[in-house]
């Protein structure tokens, strides 16, 4: 039996409270965080990071209950906005990618495209246990996306694109460690990741920037906005022309942080680098 909606969200809420005691080191990250996004001395710094837990709490809710993402779904519970982005870059042939961070609910993103129509390809990492990764694959596939694990994504990011599909990926945290591109992000040096400005340079594809952004007001509804396609550039410098692309989608995934930063979802401090295996 699947319990409803709101009482699934209130034992979310009641259960990553847990979360939110227990784990000291990942509640210190998160203040460090907020620190540099709302500033050091901001009243924020003590009310949102229990917030940030209950809002992921609801994350993990939504990404349970991924089967009941259809057409009913978004028409009761989701507005979308400024989709023509969308559309304006896939008129181009050369399919799109479309890039969000690890905020509001992402897994809606692809969810929503591939349900009302689009052919839709979403890069995620592998985990390291075979029956989680199955499961979080058959989470992520239930509507209609083509789950694309990071080891093999290169060719087949090219592959979809070529079909003028859309490639979903997370633009805001870079695994390798070290083959990262530095940017400022909120006020501090980020070793961003180079992939999707890399992709984009090397397809002509452009990349759209779009959030799903939970309401406040009742935390069952979202808003999905679209922003302005980056297209790709080339002016000879491939690594300038890379830092030129990252700086303005970094700028974008900035500026909703900087708006809603209780549905930013980094558990760890943001500025530190680290290698992240891929199994």
């Amino acid at each position: 039996m699947t319990l409803p909606l709101r009482a699934a969200y209130r034992a979310a809420v009641f259960l990553s409270g847990f979360k939110f005691f227990f784990r000291r080191e990942e509640r210190e990250a998160i203040i460090a965080n907020l620190k540099q996004i709302v500033g050091e001395n901001n009243a924020a710094i003590i009310k949102y990071p229990r917030q940030i837990y209950a809002n992921f709490g609801k994350y993990l809710v939504d990404f349970f209950r991924a089967d009941k993402v259809n057409k009913e779904f978004i028409e009761k519970y989701v507005r979308i906005e400024q989709i023509h982005h969308i559309d304006n870059a896939l008129k181009k042939g050369k399919g799109a990618i479309g890039l969000t961070a690890h905020f509001g609910n992402w897994e809606l993103c692809a969810q929503i495209l591939a349900v009302i129509g689009y052919k839709m390809n979403a890069v995620a990492l592998t985990h390291m246990h075979p029956r989680i990764d199955t499961f979080f694959t058959r989470q992520r596939s239930v509507s209609g996306v083509n789950v694309v694990p990071v080891g093999v994504s290169v060719r087949q990011c090219f592959a979809g694109l070529k079909r003028n599909e859309i490639v979903g990926i997370l633009g805001d945290r870079d695994f390798s460690g070290e083959h990262g591109i530095t940017v400022d992000f909120l006020g501090k040096t980020l070793l961003a990741p180079r992939g999707p400005a890399v992709l984009s340079l090397r397809t002509g594809a452009a990349i759209v920037p779009a959030f799903v952004v939970r309401h406040e007001e009742d935390d069952r509804c979202f808003t999905y906005r679209f922003e302005e396609p980056i297209y790709p550039r080339k002016s000879g410098d491939e690594e300038r022309d890379i830092r030129t692309i990252t700086e303005k989608y970094i700028k974008v995934i900035e500026q909703y942080i900087r708006q809603y930063p209780k549905q930013w979802f980094m558990f760890r401090e943001f500025w530190k680098a680290e290698k992240v295996e891929i199994f």
